[in-house]
């Protein structure tokens, strides 16, 4: 599944957690998906990438091993597990590719539904179950509870199976899509991202990025993931620097900090801090040469 089905697989489990006949397993059903947690018998000695059936709360599925944590994460361990079934077969890959097939149909058939009945949302994606008897479709857009109800009974009618409608945001969109970004590289949530982390200005602006849209959003439209990435090294190297407007002493007298080169640990200072624009002149500093002074005796 995508990260973008929202409830775990193991959600409403009636199976016990691992124990010691039993191996806690992380187990994701799409590339870069989200992995969820199952209890798989020991007897199996499961690696990392190994292909497995799982119990489901929408049926068996097969699924790829991500990892095999020592010791459960915090958000499973008050909750019980669903299994692992078996480690998949020839037999089980081969459904399992001939579903993939069927999946690709059965988003063609629901994309022809919401244009037949002019419906304000988009079809994205579709999985199945391994025998087939349930699929789960992704969409976009603005989806009402009467438009789904309409499109899952046309649907499930005509693929002859149950259809869980899910209705995603623009950055499950993405993922799905897959494709590269403005710097050349494969879109990091189709790539390697399993969560997605909150993303704000002021990371960017921290960063003294550009706050121009081209420069901060996404293929998906919302801000970029990246913004994330490096943000607590620049928080943790500005402590060291002074403060914007901050007034410092340097060789050429008292100046204003306008702007701070983080990285580099150089600091931009207008001189004289104060009187007309035009008089005023920018140096970069490292900031080990110069001194922050309190505001009046810039003054």
């Amino acid at each position: 599944m995508t990260q973008a089905n929202t409830n775990t697989p193991n959600e409403s489990g009636t199976e016990p957690t691992a124990s010691n006949t039993n191996t806690l397993v992380g187990v994701r059903f799409q590339p870069a998906g989200k992995p969820y947690h199952f209890a798989a018998p020991a007897a199996l000695s499961l690696v990392a990438d190994d292909w497995v059936v799982v119990e489901t709360v929408y049926g068996e599925q097969a699924g790829q091993v991500t990892h095999l944590p020592d010791a459960p994460p915090d958000e499973v361990t008050s909750r019980k597990l669903r299994k692992v079934l078996r480690r998949a077969t020839g037999l089980d890959m081969a459904r399992h590719f001939v579903m993939q097939q069927r999946a690709e149909r059965l988003v063609e058939v629901a994309q022809e539904e919401v244009e037949t009945h002019k419906f304000d949302f988009k079809v994205i994606s579709a999985e199945f179950t391994l025998e087939g008897s349930s699929a789960i479709v992704l969409c976009t857009g603005n989806v009402s509870k009467k438009d789904f109800a309409t499109l899952r009974r046309r649907v499930s009618s005509r693929m002859k199976c149950r259809v869980d409608l899910r209705s995603v945001g623009p950055r499950d969109h993405a993922k799905v899509l897959d494709g590269f970004g403005v710097c050349g590289e494969r879109r990091c949530c189709a790539r390697f991202l399993t969560e997605f982390q909150p993303v704000s200005i002021r990371m960017a602006k921290d960063q003294a990025i550009s706050m121009a849209p081209s420069d901060i959003t996404g293929m998906c439209g919302r801000l970029r993931c990246c913004l994330a990435y490096e943000h607590q090294v620049y928080k943790e190297e500005a402590k060291e620097l002074p403060r914007i407007k901050a007034h410092v002493k340097t060789d050429r007298g008292i100046g204003r900090v306008i702007d701070l080169d983080i990285l580099k640990g150089d600091v931009i200072v207008e001189i004289p801090p104060h009187g007309p624009r035009r008089e005023r002149e920018r140096f970069r500093y490292p900031a080990e040469e110069v001194e922050v002074v309190p505001r009046n005796r810039g003054r």
